[in-house]
């Protein structure tokens, strides 16, 4: 009776321990899901299975463009890893004196039920022709950024970086008009962006921008959790 009994209550503190181990990996995982916002963003936060997708999409399309990450949380319940992945297509006109496009850049939907987010796209390039049988070779700058096009024969290709950062941060390639007038062009850009949650749980903090790891021009996704 007594072995009876002691073997009951290891039973019922085993189930309980399993379920309280069960219960902080379902917290850990889900204390992510939800709305947050930061200055220019509400970003929202769902999981299928053990991976996590977080979609932020901007108060002001006109400013700002929607947003992507897949990732998955650390195995601490602290940390949000993920991957940032974008893809488009550049549609631009070369003008007369050849120094300058102009046309209209694409951003391929974050939520499939959207429609892709288009901006007008301005460039002027940096210094001379290279050839006149590649005259979209060479860089072109539109603000803080810079696009390094090669052209062979039909075919271009290329990359985006920042100006203040020759780090490629966008991959191109597409193809020349029969005129030699236009190009369409797809593009990617990847990046690795990490958050840590607060201690609270109130705020997802882009590790990018802790103390002196802090990039310049870099833009950071701080956000706090919304009722």
């Amino acid at each position: 009776m007594k072995h009876t009994l002691i073997t009951g209550i290891l039973l019922i503190a085993s189930l309980l321990l399993v379920g309280t181990v069960a219960a902080d990996k379902t917290t850990n995982e889900e204390k992510f899901v939800g709305t947050w916002t930061d200055t220019n963003y509400t970003c929202t936060i769902v999981q299928e299975g053990t991976e996590i997708t977080l979609t932020g999409i901007p108060f002001d399309e006109e400013l700002d463009f929607p947003m992507k990450f897949t990732g998955m949380v650390s195995e601490d319940g602290t940390r949000l890893i993920t991957n940032k992945n974008m893809t488009g297509t550049i549609e631009v006109q070369i003008s007369e004196d050849q120094m300058e496009m102009s046309g209209i850049q694409t951003f391929d939907p974050v939520i499939s039920s959207a429609t892709p987010f288009t901006a007008d796209y301005n460039s002027t390039r940096n210094g001379t022709m290279a050839h006149p049988d590649a005259i979209w070779s060479g860089e072109w700058i539109a603000g803080d950024m810079s696009m390094t096009l090669n052209q062979t024969g039909n075919a271009i290709s290329g990359f985006f970086n920042a100006i203040f950062e020759p780090e490629r941060k966008v991959d191109v390639e597409g193809r020349v008009s029969e005129d030699g007038r236009n190009i369409s062009m797809n593009w990617i850009f990847v990046e690795d962006v990490n958050f840590t949650l607060s201690d609270d749980g109130m705020y997802l903090i882009d590790e990018a921008c802790l103390g002196e790891e802090e990039k310049e021009g870099y833009y950071c996704l701080n956000m706090s959790r919304q009722a």
